[in-house]
């Protein structure tokens, strides 16, 4: 058995030292490293890095920054000047359209009151008349008064506006008419203001609320 020993010996030895050469990089047996090789002598050195131009990194420019407080300040004050003509344009139509339609409504009560007496519907044309004038003045005089002026006058048969004789004053409104008789053509101004209830009611008429052009048993009636 120690006979056959050595020789295994021998035989490992052997295997064992060519692996090492191996792991070396060297096909040798003997386990050294490979030489490196020399620099050529020709060869410049540099001493300093190539000048080369840098580039700059790219700076970042800032968006300039918004002024919110003054933009809003400004849209208020456009937004409250825009609310201020709203309401001044608003109240100028208001008042525009509510005299309009107070000129309106008093005119056609006037010309109601007109179209009352000239057809000789005297109980509508007294209904027309305002509380300031009934006050003093019943039904019954006002029909018999207007019956006088038919008489003494002629009946009305007709009557016209005269041009730009309407008048505002304060919360009355007055009109002059030019009234057509069969005898005699004068002119007379009614003047109306509205009730509690808001309607139009004649206020005065004539002279001294007399529907003819003087009062019955002047000289001018025959």
């Amino acid at each position: 058995m120690q006979g056959r020993q050595e020789p295994d010996e021998e035989f490992w030895q052997e295997v064992t030292g060519q692996h090492y050469a191996l792991s070396n990089g060297n096909g040798n047996s003997t386990g050294k490293h490979r030489a490196t090789p020399r620099r050529p002598s020709n060869m410049p050195r540099v001493q300093h890095p190539p000048t080369t131009p840098r580039v700059g990194r790219p700076q970042r420019t800032e968006k300039p920054r918004r002024n919110w407080r003054r933009r809003a300040l400004i849209w208020s004050i456009v937004l409250v000047i825009c609310a201020f003509l709203a309401c001044f344009i608003s109240y100028a139509a208001v008042n525009f359209f509510n005299a309009a339609s107070a000129t309106s409504n008093a005119a056609q009560a006037a010309t109601g009151f007109l179209t009352a007496v000239q057809e000789k519907d005297y109980h509508t044309a007294y209904n027309d008349l305002a509380a300031t004038v009934t006050i003093g003045m019943p039904e019954k005089q006002f029909t018999q008064q207007s019956q006088l002026d038919d008489n003494c006058y002629g009946p009305v048969t007709g009557y016209s506006e005269v041009a730009g004789s309407a008048s505002v004053q304060n919360n009355s409104q007055s009109y002059t008419y030019t009234i057509k008789r069969n005898k005699i053509t004068y002119t007379l101004q009614l003047t109306l203001q509205q009730d509690e209830q808001g309607n139009w009611k004649v206020s005065s008429f004539g002279n001294s609320n007399d529907l003819g052009p003087a009062t019955p048993g002047a000289a001018g009636c025959s």
